[in-house]
């Protein structure tokens, strides 16, 4: 398996601002690879994601954004494909303008060593019912994690959260209040799949679905070597 889930941490804030900080620390080693999920409201605005503390600062790459239809409700993951080690480093949310109900989920992943990590394939989701759903994907690599994330208005909780149709583990971290983080670890590719699951009151979601992937540093095929061999006549 080329990956693990180590750990994950996260926070919530209701009232309008633009900075938020996981609350848990996050024992990190270099390589790991971690995935942010940020949801908030009110009009569309940018997010970035870093370390709170400490040199380097493991800025986060940023991933596709949804908004939903009704320009009110944004998702987005963002994520790092190799940390640099720090025993207590906290994740912090910054947001470019003041926004309400801001959501942070964090999950920490570690590949194999020497294994080479790279961002797979991410889709999006948005809509009015009991699932949210993600858009699907079809992944590349036999070693990835898949990760979604939902966010909406009231105070649902996901639960049957699967990922290609096969359940999915929440992390510790998750939920935050209107907002859910779910992952799987593959060992194959996936075709078609989707980040979906069932809230208790039809309400405004997003959904977002992200695939990390991981080689071998020395993964390509052995090109074999043909000899040919000539005996030149009146030689021994």
């Amino acid at each position: 398996m080329a990956f693990t889930f180590i750990a994950s941490a996260g926070n919530n804030d209701d009232s309008s601002g633009t900075t938020l900080g996981t609350t848990a620390t996050l024992n990190l080693a270099t390589g790991d690879v971690v995935v942010a999920w940020h949801k908030w409201e009110g009009a569309d605005t940018t997010v970035s994601c870093a370390k709170d503390t400490g040199s380097p600062a493991n800025t986060h790459t940023l991933g596709t954004k949804i908004n939903h239809g009704n320009g009110d409700l944004s998702g987005q993951f963002t994520y790092l494909l190799s940390a640099t080690a720090d025993t207590t480093a906290t994740f912090r949310q910054t947001l470019s303008a003041s926004r309400p109900y801001r959501r942070l989920i964090v999950l920490q992943f570690r590949p194999d060593a020497g294994e080479t990590v790279s961002l797979d394939v991410q889709n999006t989701g948005s809509g009015t019912s009991l699932t949210p759903t993600s858009g699907s994907i079809t992944t590349t690599g036999t070693d990835e994690i898949v990760i979604g994330g939902y966010g909406e208005y009231s105070a649902n909780s996901t639960s049957s959260e699967t990922i290609g149709g096969t359940a999915a583990t929440e992390p510790a971290a998750s939920p935050q209040g209107y907002s859910s983080a779910w992952y799987r670890i593959l060992t194959g590719t996936m075709t078609g799949g989707t980040a979906s699951g069932s809230i208790g009151s039809t309400q405004d979601w997003v959904c977002n679905i992200i695939a990390i992937k991981s080689v071998s540093a020395g993964g390509g095929t052995a090109v074999p070597v043909f000899y040919h061999h000539r005996t030149q006549q009146g030689l021994s």
